[in-house]
């Protein structure tokens, strides 16, 4: 009987500690800076020893100061060798990290394609656009040891998240401010942007042109954050400048529907963005 009892109490316990920290069924981190982060250092902080930690426990992280990727590689049989570098959402205030990142990376991963979760600087917006070059950059640093197809490396995002890829699609020509190593020879555009809910007003520094990388938008109708119509706008602009580009605007879903809700069939967008992306490879 208290064998029993002792093996419920560690089963409790394990189920405990998992629900608190999804961490621990995910991918060890990966830094993606050799060394400390350019502009991570205590005097560029919002705050005095500003510092990692949990805002809700296995859910939202603040405080990012060592920008770092998962990865969740697909299994062979179904691998299609493209990646999506994942930016969470959080009004760069702080990253959902398991509903607009973990869940989402092992969702694609699913499918064939590689999530990978990037932990970005959120206290600067600038800065937030250097860890999303560099990510991109170190993805296709080792995309021959993941067997992936170094011309088919995106990057997108949720909300913020989205806002962060299309920003740094915009700013590929920034001039490093730090001493560069072999990664930085790279190239920093993404092959292909995934933006759900995204910001789309951007810093004055970013350019959309001709060059702009193709585009998959989703939003919802009556979402208060992101209004459709300006994504409507982006798209337009896309299309008149020739840019490969998809759109879907749900009726429902509001703002951070992630991976879709009950309430709305916004779910389908996961889908849709696999059937795209697969057009580009044509």
């Amino acid at each position: 009987m208290r064998f029993v009892q002792v093996w419920l109490v560690c089963l409790f316990s394990f189920a405990v500690l998992s629900a608190e920290s999804p961490s621990l069924q995910n991918p060890e981190p990966i830094r993606i800076w050799k060394g400390p982060a350019p502009g991570s250092d205590a005097q560029h902080w919002p705050t005095p020893g500003y510092h990692e930690e949990w805002e809700r426990p296995g859910e939202v992280l603040t405080g990012i100061t060592d920008p770092s990727i998962q990865v969740f590689l697909p299994d062979a049989a179904v691998n299609t060798g493209q990646a999506v570098i994942i930016c969470p959402g959080g009004g760069y205030r702080n990253l959902w990290i398991n509903k607009e990142g973990w869940k989402v990376a092992a969702e694609l991963q699913k499918r064939g394609i590689a999530g990978i979760v990037l932990k970005y600087r959120h206290y600067d917006r600038n800065v937030a656009v250097q860890d999303a070059h560099r990510a991109v950059r170190y993805v296709r640093s080792r995309a021959r040891e993941w067997h992936l197809n170094e011309k088919m490396i995106g990057i997108g995002g949720f909300s913020a998240g989205g806002h962060l890829s299309l920003n740094m699609a915009g700013q590929l020509r920034r001039t490093p401010t730090w001493t560069s190593d072999e990664i930085d020879q790279l190239s920093n555009r993404p092959d292909f942007l995934m933006v759900i809910y995204p910001g789309v007003r951007l810093l004055a520094e970013a350019v959309i042109d001709a060059s702009f990388p193709p585009a998959f938008i989703t939003v919802a109708a009556d979402d208060q954050t992101t209004k459709a119509v300006d994504t409507i706008d982006l798209f337009s602009r896309l299309q008149a400048l020739q840019v490969k580009s998809e759109l879907h605007v749900y009726q429902a879903g509001g703002h951070g529907f992630g991976l879709g809700t009950p309430e709305c069939n916004c779910g389908s967008w996961l889908d849709l963005f696999q059937g795209w992306v697969k057009t580009l490879t044509k």
